[in-house]
């Protein structure tokens, strides 16, 4: 039986050699970092693609109550609601026509004095 064992090293020794006994280990070495490395790139590319995803949601949620907030003031400041809600009310305020409004000019267009802005 030993003779056998003998044979069988003497005969596989020589096609393969030490150093390239080495060079497949550190092979396989390699491969199975680049593995873990690209696992680990892979994981945490998902997370953040996650994180992403939940911040476009959140921003859309943020639009919407923007755009719901921005119907309510238009709905509260129309002025044909608020009229509406003054007769509903039975208030004292009335209408005003355009020729009672009068536009009020500032003191330096009285004077003649004219803004940095304007030259």
């Amino acid at each position: 039986m030993m003779q056998k064992i003998y044979s069988y090293e003497k005969r596989y020794s020589k096609r393969v050699s030490f150093g390239l006994l080495v060079w497949m280990v550190a092979f396989a070495v390699i491969t199975a970092a680049m593995g873990v490395s690209y696992a680990a790139l892979k994981n945490d590319q998902v997370s953040e693609r996650t994180e992403i995803n939940k911040l476009n949601r959140e921003i859309a949620v943020c639009h919407v109550n923007a755009n719901q907030y921005r119907a309510k003031t238009d709905a509260l400041t129309n002025r044909w609601a608020i009229r509406e809600k003054l007769a509903r009310d039975g208030s004292a305020l009335r209408d005003i026509r355009h020729s009672q409004i009068e536009i009020a000019r500032s003191s330096r267009e009285e004077t003649g004095i004219r803004s940095t802005a304007a030259r």
